[in-house]
């Protein structure tokens, strides 16, 4: 089973692909994910986030302010831009159970 570590690289991984059902195969099926703007419940939900989000993501490039792992739990700090998205601030926390995403929190500043 994949550790916390290895879960967050695939699911780097997959978000770079651009394919929403990529990154789907990261969460578990009544995962949660939390963002100012909303709570998805489930993949489903999740889907809508990550498909409206994918759609502006072409040529996004990242860069890492701080990244952690302490056993279950990966945290995530970072900036990135592309023509359509400029990510001046960004933070992730992912809790991950039995090899695959259970939480995930998102907050940035994004314009």
């Amino acid at each position: 089973m994949k550790n916390a570590q290895e879960v967050f690289e695939k699911h780097i991984s997959a978000v770079y692909t651009l394919d929403p059902e990529n990154v789907m195969k990261d969460y578990h099926e009544d995962a949660i994910f939390i963002t100012p703007e909303k709570t998805y419940l489930g993949v489903s939900q999740i889907r809508e986030f990550y498909e409206d989000l994918l759609s502006k993501m072409d040529g996004f490039k990242i860069e890492t302010i701080k990244q952690e792992t302490h056993n279950n739990i990966v945290y995530l700090v970072w900036q990135g831009k592309n023509e359509h998205l400029n990510v001046e601030f960004c933070t992730d926390t992912y809790y991950v159970v039995d090899g695959k995403i259970k939480c995930h929190t998102f907050a940035g500043i994004i314009n």
